[in-house]
């Protein structure tokens, strides 16, 4: 779902996958020339690849539900990768606006309504339609996951973010895989932390190790982070094609199982484990994360959205009525409300 810069960088790594028993890749999306663009260039890469892979693009609203569920049941999938929300990422470099200014004193936690919009509404079709499919979400995984969870939309895990901080440690550190690499961190860590003590946690060979921020100092100056969804599109395809095939791989997913943040985890035949270092609990890598989430600005638990203090104090003079957060329940109002005052500030220039 999506055809975003996520949905085409991972329908080309998708295009020249190892797939010896054929893959049929169906790309929805509101934009249909886009999918259509996006399936084309995937369709010629798989044929001059040599590999049996075909793309389909169809238009559809990913916010309309009845639509969603009309293309999921006629594509009748094996599973959804969502690469779409309702808030780009790019909006603040893009079109700057007062809103924009808000996100930016507030933190990103601010937009979880909008994360969520297209996850809820493809996962709910999703579960109605083919609940043996599995769904992963790529939109603020680590604070959208809980988020469909506690809706009661299952979830397998998410991509990117722990992903790409595990990917970058196993390039700076020479490492042929992840199997000995143990990565705890959170969508924050993409960028270094204003407190060294919250730098993201990692452990080579069961050792925790020091110097975190300067082992990813060359991932988080790639600019405003566009060009990280050509790794983070071959990180989904591989995903994918591990969840599809029943393969065994260690790696990094955030969002799992619904768990805030991100973790190191095995897939084994299609199922999702977390593949904690030696001396760490479930509890204490959850601990960690929650502490991240608030610092970030989002954590959902307990069947509620929580605003960390920044995103709180950025609400209380604005909508006051969602300022300290809501119940999972009353997303959608919640959503409703946050796009009256989205359209109210986008109309608004930037104030120094």
């Amino acid at each position: 779902m999506g055809s975003g810069s996520l949905a085409r960088a991972t329908c080309l790594a998708l295009s020249t996958a190892d797939t010896s028993a054929g893959l049929s890749v169906v790309l929805l999306a509101r934009d249909g020339k886009a999918a259509a663009g996006i399936c084309h260039i995937a369709g010629v890469r798989a044929a001059l690849s040599r590999r049996p892979v075909r793309f389909t693009a169809v238009p559809v609203d990913p916010t309309d539900p009845a639509a969603v569920g009309a293309a999921l049941a006629a594509a009748a999938p094996d599973g959804v990768l969502v690469c779409a929300s309702t808030q780009s990422p790019w909006e603040p470099a893009d079109r700057p606006s007062a809103w924009t200014a808000l996100l930016r004193r507030a933190g990103f936690g601010l937009t979880l309504p909008f994360q969520a919009q297209v996850a809820l509404a493809v996962g709910a079709a999703l579960r109605r339609s083919h609940p043996a499919a599995f769904l992963v979400n790529a939109a603020f995984p680590d604070a959208v996951n809980p988020l469909l969870t506690a809706c009661d939309v299952p979830v397998v895990s998410g991509v990117g973010n722990v992903a790409i901080l595990a990917a970058a440690l196993q390039a700076a550190l020479g490492l042929p895989d992840q199997a000995r690499l143990h990565v705890i961190g959170h969508h924050l860590h993409l960028h270094a932390p204003a407190d060294p003590g919250d730098e993201a946690l990692v452990w080579l060979d069961g050792t925790r190790l020091d110097g975190v921020t300067d082992l990813l100092a060359a991932d988080r100056s790639t600019g405003d982070g566009r060009g990280r969804n050509d790794v983070t599109g071959l990180l989904a395809a591989e995903l994918v094609t591990t969840l599809l095939t029943g393969a065994t791989r260690d790696t990094h997913l955030p969002g799992v199982a619904g768990l805030p943040g991100g973790y190191p985890v095995r897939i084994t035949a299609g199922e999702v484990a977390l593949r904690l270092p030696p001396g760490v609990d479930r509890d204490q890598a959850v601990e960690a994360n929650r502490r991240w989430a608030l610092r970030d600005g989002a954590l959902v638990e307990d069947g509620r959205v929580r605003f960390g203090p920044s995103v709180a104090g950025a609400l209380a003079p604005l909508l006051p009525a969602y300022a300290e957060g809501f119940a999972a329940g009353e997303v959608a109002e919640a959503t409703a409300a946050f796009q009256a005052l989205r359209e109210r500030l986008r109309s608004q220039p930037v104030t120094s």
